[in-house]
């Protein structure tokens, strides 16, 4: 892989994390390729346009401030693709909560993804989600909110 496929992939991570920290969802969706597979233990598996999952990420964390980060990037040729894997460290916390319990709640493990190219661009066209650890009030992350229900058979 050329190093500048590999800085332009890095590129388009870092906008990508960085569209959740500026609440930019234009620019979430621009790293995004027009139909994405989705693998995320919180929302599910499958493909969805790349409109939907900012909707669906926009509304599970549209309250919280948050501050995702990744490291140790490692990226494989794939055919006419990118396979791509990096750890993640995304903290999130809740300025304004008033209840019993932390204002934050974070999250940490890897995530896998593929890249393509679209109209001379890397594009993301796959994210699969590896959870390692999350910590702190789920409730606070509408992605991960247990119902009383859940609660009572935990």
């Amino acid at each position: 892989m050329e190093a500048l496929d590999h800085i332009a992939i890095n590129d388009v991570l870092c906008r990508f994390f960085l569209a959740f920290d500026e609440r930019d969802w234009a620019a979430m969706e621009a790293c995004l390729a027009t139909e994405v597979f989705i693998d995320y233990a919180s929302s599910g598996r499958g493909t969805m346009s790349g409109a939907e999952f900012v909707q669906r990420r926009r509304s599970a964390v549209d309250t919280l401030a948050k501050h995702p980060s990744f490291s140790n990037l490692l990226l494989t040729r794939d055919g006419d693709g990118v396979k791509g894997r990096c750890n993640y460290l995304i903290l999130r916390f809740d300025r304004d909560f008033k209840g019993e319990g932390e204002d934050f709640y974070h999250a940490c493990g890897a995530y896998e993804f593929r890249f393509g190219k679209a109209d001379g661009a890397w594009k993301i066209t796959s994210i699969t989600q590896r959870a390692l650890q999350s910590w702190g009030n789920r409730q606070l992350h509408a992605g991960t909110r247990k119902t009383e229900a859940q609660d009572i058979k935990a």
